[in-house]
């Protein structure tokens, strides 16, 4: 690498930045990498706190929260369970009137709030549970979709090139998104099927 940035002129650097408001993932993922994103969070709700709002229209304000700012960086990297954590604890604290300095009564669990409305919930998903509903998502399109370009590269990579309901191994030293997909591999077992096709590669005791 120094040889390459003395030849070219390059300046060297560990730090890629971000791109299309992503961090550029190039190693391990810490509480750091989305550093930014806790505090953009924060600086939302802190605006929206000062703000005189029924629960309809903090709810609202959450779930648009969520959608728009958080599950952006979930479709392409896996979170610490500590940044999925706190962004639940802001957003629970906001919908119930609290404020960072300031407790409010919580009237439901969390669990009843993120159960759906007809069953007399809030339908608030988590941020575990949204990070890992968009990694079931990628890893069924790696099975759905193998042909693309980022489909082989991963078969490539951490497959061998196979395409089966089993490929989703983990490996060391495996990247972020890898270890995001293969997180939820019984998952996307269990909520996909073979098409038997001309039955050449179906394993009739096996696959459902």
């Amino acid at each position: 690498r120094e040889s390459i940035s003395g030849v070219l002129s390059f300046v060297e650097t560990n730090d890629l930045g971000t791109y299309l408001g992503v961090p550029t993932i190039n190693g391990m993922v810490t509480r750091v990498t989305f550093a930014k994103l806790e505090e953009k969070i924060h600086k939302r709700l802190l605006g929206w706190a000062t703000k005189r709002l029924s629960l309809a229209g903090r709810t609202t304000l959450v779930k648009s929260t969520l959608s728009t700012m958080a599950n952006y960086n979930m479709q392409s990297a896996k979170l610490p369970h500590s940044i999925c954590d706190d962004i639940d604890r802001k957003l629970r604290r906001f919908l119930w009137g609290g404020t960072k300095d300031r407790n409010s009564v919580h009237l439901l669990s969390w669990e009843t709030v993120q159960r759906p409305t007809e069953q007399g919930g809030l339908a608030l998903i988590s941020a575990r549970q949204a990070n890992a509903t968009f990694f079931a998502k990628l890893g069924w399109r790696l099975l759905a979709e193998p042909t693309k370009l980022w489909a082989r590269v991963m078969r490539a990579k951490y497959c061998r090139g196979r395409l089966d309901l089993n490929m989703f191994q983990t490996k060391a030293g495996m990247s972020n998104v890898w270890s995001g997909i293969t997180s939820q591999a019984k998952l996307i077992s269990k909520g996909s099927a073979v098409a038997i096709g001309n039955e050449r590669n179906t394993l009739f005791w096996d696959h459902p």
